[in-house]
């Protein structure tokens, strides 16, 4: 199976483009922003960890708000596999969450969520999740609500992602954690599929 391809967003930089500068405060900023979250981080405390006068920081990219949309990168890490069998394309989007080689991207996405109260990181975000997932999946749904159940999906799949890694802290086995997928998997897709879940919901037992 393919995967959406993850196009970052138009004018975004990332830590290695740019000048060394640019470079050397993207990297810092990019870390302190996954490790303490937006709010928690000053521009002051991003210069000094890039070794630069923090009037460069603001030269360079404005203020903070730009400086966190343009260098957080979920995009660059989200590329949610939508092809195959629509049957069963909401158990693989958990699992493809779940999975533990997508810890970074989880950790990006959660700084993102937590910011998100900002209009710059909220719109970002919103194009992101509607580029690399609503708009695939509402073309290959069926109904004139399609494009809002496409966009439930993926409020479902930022609220996996938003708590795993606090309900999980290294502690889940491989086992529960396909359980979860399946039982999580089972929900998405009643909102990708609601007729087929609303006939197996009636069918005997």
């Amino acid at each position: 199976m393919s995967a959406v391809s993850a196009t970052p967003a138009a004018g975004r930089s990332r830590a290695g483009e740019g000048t060394p500068t640019q470079q050397a405060i993207a990297r810092a900023a990019r870390a302190l922003f996954e490790e303490k979250g937006y709010e928690r981080v000053s521009i002051r405390e991003i210069g000094t960890a890039a070794g630069v006068d923090p009037a460069l920081v603001m030269r360079h990219y404005g203020s903070k708000e730009e400086l966190f949309v343009r260098v957080i990168g979920f995009d660059e890490h989200f590329a949610p596999r939508l092809d195959g069998p629509l049957e069963t394309i909401g158990e693989r989007l958990a699992a493809y969450l779940l999975d533990p080689r997508h810890a970074q991207m989880r950790r990006t996405l959660t700084a993102l969520l937590y910011a998100s109260d900002h209009d710059v990181v909220r719109t970002d975000l919103q194009g992101i999740m509607q580029r690399l997932l609503v708009d695939t999946l509402s073309a290959r749904l069926e109904g004139e609500d399609r494009t809002t159940r496409a966009w439930l999906v993926s409020a479902q799949l930022l609220g996996l992602t938003h708590s795993w890694d606090a309900i999980d802290g290294g502690r889940v086995t491989a086992a529960e954690r396909t359980r979860v997928a399946e039982l999580y998997g089972a929900a998405i897709q009643q909102l990708i599929t609601p007729a087929q879940s609303h006939e197996r919901r009636r069918s005997p037992q």
